[in-house]
């Protein structure tokens, strides 16, 4: 009957002849992981027993929370395993085939696009920042430095008490929109700079307080991909921002290097 084939991701037969495979176990904790060849690439994949993660199966254990963080956390940890020592084109959690005729015709479809994305990602590292800002500290800055708000106040200030009721609500719109500008335009214009030391990048959603469990709000957030060579100076330019603009309510988180996730995505 044989058994469901787990697939990790793909990495070049020519870099897996120059290092030791690593050893660890598969998604069920007891067979090990192993290589699959199809010429220029290899596929790091587990065998599962059908009876135990086939369709319905596994429907179910995907319902359970943990088991689905546990093994979340398993896949990653293999791929951040195999990237140490390799290029690799990573897969989605759960990518499983029912067999290996299955697993060869998708291999035999992809493989040239799998070889071409290998090669665009060797010799470099992908790394992820989000920006995270004070608004009260912005809002506050603007407040006290802009001269149209300012201007503003000093009308304000000259009308009547009924009327300076509205014109209060209208200036703390107006606020909210100069905070709204200055937040934009300090995270594209460290973003745009950072853009220019990579080979390629991506801006991705903000993420809410609820999520990042923080109480700055997130401004932004991208991944940038970098040749190995560029990676300090990178790292270098972000603590330089840093230091500049934490007075003013300003956080740079930046994470990696990370497999290829965003730059070798493949379905």
């Amino acid at each position: 009957m044989g058994s469901l084939i787990y697939l990790y991701g793909v990495i070049p037969s020519m870099e897996k002849a120059k290092h030791t495979f690593p050893k660890f176990k598969g998604l069920d904790g007891e067979q090990e992981v192993y290589t699959i060849s199809f010429g220029q690439i290899d596929a790091v994949v587990c065998s599962l027993d059908k009876t135990e993660y086939g369709e319905k199966e596994l429907e179910k254990k995907t319902k359970d929370a943990k088991w689905l963080h546990e093994k979340a956390f398993h896949h990653h940890e293999v791929l951040m395993s195999l990237y140490a020592n390799y290029p690799v084109v990573p897969m989605k959690f759960c990518t499983i085939y029912s067999g290996l005729d299955n697993l060869r015709s998708t291999m035999n479809k992809q493989k040239q696009r799998m070889i071409e994305l290998l090669e665009i990602i060797a010799d470099k590292e992908e790394w992820i920042l989000k920006i995270y800002c004070d608004e009260e500290k912005v809002r506050k800055s603007i407040s006290d430095q802009s001269g149209i708000i300012e201007a503003k106040k000093e009308e304000i200030r000259a009308m009547s008490p009924g009327r300076q009721y509205l014109e209060k609500k209208k200036l703390g719109q107006l606020i909210d929109q100069e905070v709204h500008k200055e937040i934009q335009a300090i995270v594209e214009n460290i973003h745009e700079e950072l853009a220019d030391m990579s080979v390629n990048t991506e801006v991705k959603r903000n993420w809410n307080k609820d999520v990042t469990g923080r109480k700055e709000e997130m401004s932004w957030n991208s991944v940038y991909m970098l040749k190995k060579h560029k990676v300090d100076d990178y790292l270098a330019r972000i603590k330089e921002i840093q230091n500049k603009w934490t007075d003013a309510g300003w956080q740079l988180e930046v994470t990696g290097p990370w497999p290829s996730y965003h730059f070798a995505a493949i379905s």
